[in-house]
């Protein structure tokens, strides 16, 4: 009797769970894959959108920030949307308006026009970001299992096929197809998104799953709130360099995804014998090497470490940005966008990690600040980019290793720092107990 009480109301609600979790996982598995779909295509997409709407560099950073402006507005109303109706008809909705959003991209004639929708189109996409992710966590708390991980692999996966897609359809020549292709393909998640059962008894959520020890496992497969001894990770007393270098990966790591995913393409296209083609392979390179980083992750955590993770990540995709810029070949943009999608997928969920866990309270306001700036970064740097690349991105993409040198120099600090701290408490090993917070659960828009 309780059981059938607890069970959510709705038609088509399967009776055997097993049965409810399948098609849980293949209603989120499509909007996921919808998600990446749409982001790949939009990506390969801009090289042509300034060529035909004459709408120069500058322009199109002014298009890119109201986009991610409009994105931040839907991912804050998600939350008051979703306790009004429900998770379900949430994605169902932002869904449909992004699918709508796109076909309207793909309608316009002038840069006006085209940037106008492009900020509305940027609302829906960031009510469906925040919408599937909690949809995902749902379902994960509901029934016990971890599943965001691999939804994010769908996402990254479908980036990298819509980029092909795109490609294969337009031949770098043109938007208008690929635009309505995305359009047609979130119109087609939110139908799927219809068919999403609710989410599991939460009582399922008592049994501890795979490589639980009474922790909680966040969406990018790592633990937290485990009752193992140092949970902190050897953070006590280090609220200051741990917060100072978190702001600094977290808003270098925004500026780095939203400068790649609104400039690469057009980028490449300006070095010399470079064209669509290999914005193509460098965008899908990109998109396949976040879900292998982000695979990579957790046992490179288990044995290096928070913020020699961070520097070995920092390392690895500051070689692939000097791959990309000095060589400019080929092989360089292919092997400089794999390494700079492997090195950077783990800095922000490592970030976040380390806030929660280097102070006993108050973790949901630092991370909410954290988020703010990280959003606010996402959203001014495009627009940066517009202003200083109008002439050649050349420079600003040379520039790029700079900030990541930066990135890297505080997390070098942050090392000594607790190596220090931990001499003088007498030694121990430090001890990986990531904390997710909201961006580390949330697919970016690059995927990276």
């Amino acid at each position: 009797m309780a059981a059938a009480a607890e069970r959510p109301a709705g038609a088509g609600w399967p009776v055997n769970e097993s049965a409810r979790r399948r098609r849980a996982s293949a209603v989120l598995f499509t909007v996921f894959a919808v998600t990446g779909y749409q982001t790949g295509a939009w990506a390969v997409s801009l090289p042509a959108v300034v060529r035909d709407l004459d709408m120069g560099v500058g322009r199109l950073g002014l298009t890119l920030a109201l986009m991610a402006a409009g994105g931040i507005v839907g991912a804050l109303v998600t939350g008051q949307v979703a306790a009004r109706v429900t998770i379900r008809s949430s994605v169902v909705a932002a869904a449909a308006a992004s699918g709508v959003g796109y076909l309207s991209l793909a309608a316009c004639q002038t840069a006006t026009q085209f940037t106008v929708a492009a900020a509305l189109t940027g609302v829906g996409l960031g009510v469906l970001d925040a919408a599937a992710n909690a949809a995902g966590s749902q379902e994960e708390v509901g029934s016990g299992r971890r599943l965001l991980p691999r939804l994010h692999a769908a996402f990254s996966l479908t980036a990298a096929l819509a980029v092909l897609a795109s490609y294969a359809v337009e031949g770098g020549d043109g938007y208008t197809s690929a635009l309505l292709l995305a359009g047609v393909a979130c119109l087609a998640g939110a139908l799927a998104a219809g068919a999403l059962p609710g989410a599991a008894r939460l009582a399922a959520a008592a049994a501890p799953t795979d490589e639980d020890d009474g922790g909680t496992r966040s969406g990018d497969g790592t633990q937290s709130g485990g009752g193992g001894q140092n949970a902190g990770g050897g953070l006590s007393g280090l609220v200051v360099p741990v917060t100072v270098v978190a702001f600094v990966v977290v808003c270098g790591g925004f500026a780095l995804d939203s400068t790649l995913e609104g400039y690469s393409a057009l980028f490449i296209e300006q070095l010399p014998l470079q064209g669509a083609a290999q914005s193509a392979v460098g965008l899908t390179v990109l998109y396949l090497a976040g879900a292998v980083g982000r695979a990579l992750s957790s046992p490179v955590l288990r044995r290096l470490g928070d913020w020699k993770t961070l520097l070995a990540g920092q390392a690895t995709a500051m070689t692939g940005l000097l791959a990309l810029v000095v060589d400019g070949s080929t092989w360089g943009i292919a092997a400089g966008m794999l390494l700079i999608g492997v090195g950077m997928s783990p800095a922000v969920p490592i970030a976040y990690s380390l806030v929660g866990r280097s102070r006993p309270f108050g973790q949901e306001r630092a991370i909410a600040r954290l988020t703010a700036a990280g959003y606010v970064t996402f959203t001014l740097a495009p627009l940066l980019v517009g202003l200083a690349g109008r002439n050649s991105l050349l420079d600003v993409f040379h520039a790029l290793p700079v900030l990541l040198a930066g990135m890297a120099a505080t997390v070098l600090w942050l090392g000594y720092r607790q190596r220090t701290a931990r001499a003088a408490r007498g030694g121990g090993d430090e001890m990986i107990c990531p904390v997710a917070g909201p961006a580390a659960g949330q697919t970016s828009h690059t995927g990276v």
